[in-house]
């Protein structure tokens, strides 16, 4: 899952990271002396040290932002569904009410027929929509005049109902559009993510390359060998992840609850500013979900 993966990677970043941090300062103080002194060198390990760590953070950055952006918009689609299935059992009500009342004034199978529907109410938002559109225009053009029906001693304004019916329709119907919206835009959210793991998959096992070297070129074989266990485990999980076909779409749900929590709980375990990193995903402001 994708998820995991970037759990994985969060980890395997922290492990390197750590390793860079700790002996920077020996190891390249230690390296460097040993290069020559040749005029107008720029080359050092200090300034590949420093590097390394830049793109470390690039790729981690890059990673928590986009499935950061993804998880946020994962909360607000399932938020507009909830909106627009509120919606569809509303505009399901109204429409079999009307229903029962073109049933009563034309007879149930005559009524059906002349608003163009048949079989029961239907539930789906689309084929819903269809039906009431059409009972909208037998309410609001009949093909005689509408008789007078009371209600509880009320008598049944047509219009309004048909009003009803069609201001529910519409509402609806935007609903359902800006919830079709905000999933196409999760399809790009996606992608970015996984592009971002996949330059993480690019970055990192070339670092510990590096690092696990110039390590061994110190005299450091059990440092080196820490880094070369992690980055085994990078490209085991890489491959595990390729094997499997963790496809983001394939896995992909609707998280019913905060998107830093869904995050924050798959990278237990990784450095403290990793954690801090990810909880500002918590808010999600209510004007993006109206």
């Amino acid at each position: 899952m994708r998820r995991k993966q970037i759990s994985h990677r969060l980890k395997s970043i922290a492990e390197v990271r750590a390793a860079l941090g700790a002996h920077r300062e020996t190891i390249t103080t230690e390296l460097d002396a040993r290069l020559p002194q040749t005029e107008g060198e720029t080359f050092s390990y200090r300034s590949q040290f420093d590097h390394m760590i830049e793109e470390l953070a690039r790729v981690e950055t890059e990673m928590i932002t986009r499935e950061d952006q993804h998880l946020r918009l994962q909360v607000r689609i399932a938020k507009k569904r909830t909106k627009y299935e509120e919606l569809t059992g509303t505009l399901y009500n109204k429409q079999v009410a009307a229903r029962r009342v073109l049933g009563g004034l034309f007879g149930p199978e005559n009524g059906f027929t002349l608003a163009a529907t048949s079989g029961a109410t239907p539930r789906d938002v689309q084929i819903l929509a269809g039906q009431v559109d059409q009972s909208l225009k037998l309410l609001r053009n009949p093909e005689d005049p509408m008789p007078e029906v009371k209600i509880a001693g009320v008598t049944l304004d047509f219009t309004a109902m048909a009003d009803d019916l069609e201001g529910t329709l519409a509402v609806l119907r935007a609903s359902f559009a800006n919830h079709e919206r905000l999933k196409k835009e999760a399809d790009a959210t996606r992608a970015r993510t996984n592009a971002a793991i996949t330059e993480c998959n690019r970055v990192l096992p070339l670092v510990a390359n590096s690092l696990e070297s110039a390590f061994r070129l110190a005299g450091e074989t059990e440092l080196a060998d820490r880094i070369r266990t992690s980055k085994h485990r990078v490209t085991r999980r890489q491959g595990d992840a390729e094997e499997t076909g963790e496809a983001a779409s394939q896995e992909e749900t609707a998280p019913s609850g905060d998107a830093a929590t869904l995050l924050a709980e798959d990278t237990a375990g990784s450095s403290a500013h990793d954690t801090a990193t990810l909880a500002p995903a918590a808010t999600v402001e209510a004007s993006n979900d109206s």
